[in-house]
């Protein structure tokens, strides 16, 4: 399948929500295209050594609402599906990327590596706490499962203000354990 590919400097991982402002004339064609045929579109990481700077990976992502900010510009929230491999990027006549999409089903990291620590169940509490103190951030995210490890550990990777190449070498690694403790290091760093 083919997808229209909307670079940004944001880290999303299946399972994550985010809001989005609209305002290139791109970009707003890319939006309506995508209601319209209900696609959805590739969010991913603007890479300067690639052809058209697409990466090989980015999530799929739904749009699941829209409203406008006090400027009038368009706002989305989309919803990350799915992790998808990247090939064949072509620009349209706008200039827009899109490429071939292939829809990756394996997680970022494997079930099986989870144990089960005070710590894991600390970084659910902890980010529950955040999605309280931060109104936006429990109004945005219409599914939470705070008791699903890999969900908790994405989000955090997501909403932690580290540098995003970081974030994404940590989720080319595949070991959630190098993940947890990077999450415990950074957390209790925080405190």
């Amino acid at each position: 399948m083919k997808r229209a590919i909307f670079p940004l400097p944001i880290f999303l991982l299946p399972g994550g929500y985010t809001r989005l402002r609209i305002f290139e004339p791109r970009y707003l064609s890319m939006v309506g295209e995508a209601l319209k045929n209900t696609q959805g579109f590739v969010l991913c990481e603007y890479v300067e050594q690639a052809v058209l700077n697409v990466p090989n990976e980015g999530v799929l992502v739904d749009i699941i609402d829209f409203s406008q900010d006090q400027d009038g510009q368009l706002l989305i929230d989309v919803y990350a599906k799915h992790r998808v491999r990247l090939s064949a990027p072509f620009q349209d006549e706008q200039k827009l990327s899109h490429a071939d999409v292939t829809v990756l089903d394996e997680y970022v990291w494997d079930r099986n590596e989870i144990k089960a620590t005070h710590f894991i169940s600390d970084m659910s509490e902890m980010l529950a706490e955040l999605f309280t103190q931060h109104p936006h951030l429990d109004q945005l995210y219409r599914e939470k499962h705070f008791h699903d490890p890999l969900w908790v550990a994405s989000r955090w990777l997501e909403l932690l203000p580290i540098n995003i190449a970081e974030k994404h070498k940590l989720r080319a690694n595949g070991n959630f354990e190098q993940v947890v403790d990077f999450l415990h290091t950074v957390l209790y760093q925080s405190e």
